[in-house]
């Protein structure tokens, strides 16, 4: 009789473990996992390819620039709008050399449904590393890469100069350049976007 009530016991143990542990979140939740990687997406090497990729396109980009909330828009070569993005290409982001600075998050949003990796120092970052942050944007269904997102930080006398690139793939890239005085207040001193597909 003591042998079927511990067995009863046994059984519902692990009814009870299996139902928890078999319970989905619901299609609107985000599931967000932080790990320690020993290696990242090389994402320099990804924006060097997509420039090389415009390179080859028989478009002529157009630049749209936004200073004190007046714009103006110019064509511009191909080979101006690299020399604006090498900014973003250094420190260069391989697969291993920034895994002691920073680490990776992902985010499965399911109601925009894309998944984001999200890099975040883990220290304080040496005065060599001006990058602070980057995001990559993935499609769950594709695995192509929708979108990366790099935040640089770079010192200007007394104020702090952050600059922001997003890069939608195949599409623009805008880079914004915001200016942190030591008072505190943070103002957008430029945004420049670059379109090169106008489908």
């Amino acid at each position: 009789m003591r042998i079927l009530y511990f067995l009863g016991v046994i059984i519902l143990l692990v009814l009870g473990c299996t139902n928890a542990s078999t319970e989905k979140a619901s299609p609107t939740e985000a599931i967000v996992k932080e790990v320690k990687k020993d290696s990242f997406f090389p994402v320099t090497s990804f924006l060097k390819g997509q420039m090389i990729l415009l390179d080859s396109l028989p478009v002529t980009p157009l630049h749209i620039i936004t200073v004190n909330n007046k714009t103006d828009s110019i064509w511009v070569k191909k080979a101006d709008l690299n020399s604006l993005l090498t900014d973003f290409l250094t420190p260069e982001i391989k697969e291993n050399n920034l895994t002691d600075y920073f680490k990776e998050t992902s985010f499965n949003d399911q109601t925009l449904n894309t998944i984001t990796f999200t890099y975040d120092p883990v220290q304080i970052l040496p005065n060599s590393i001006s990058l602070r942050h980057w995001d990559i944007y993935i499609d769950p269904e594709t695995g192509k890469i929708l979108k990366v997102y790099i935040v640089k930080e770079l010192k200007e006398k007394e104020k702090t100069v952050t600059q922001q690139l997003t890069w939608k793939t195949n599409n623009w890239a805008i880079i914004t350049t915001l200016v942190n005085a030591p008072n505190g207040n943070t103002e957008v001193q430029k945004e420049e976007k670059f379109i090169w597909n106008f489908n």
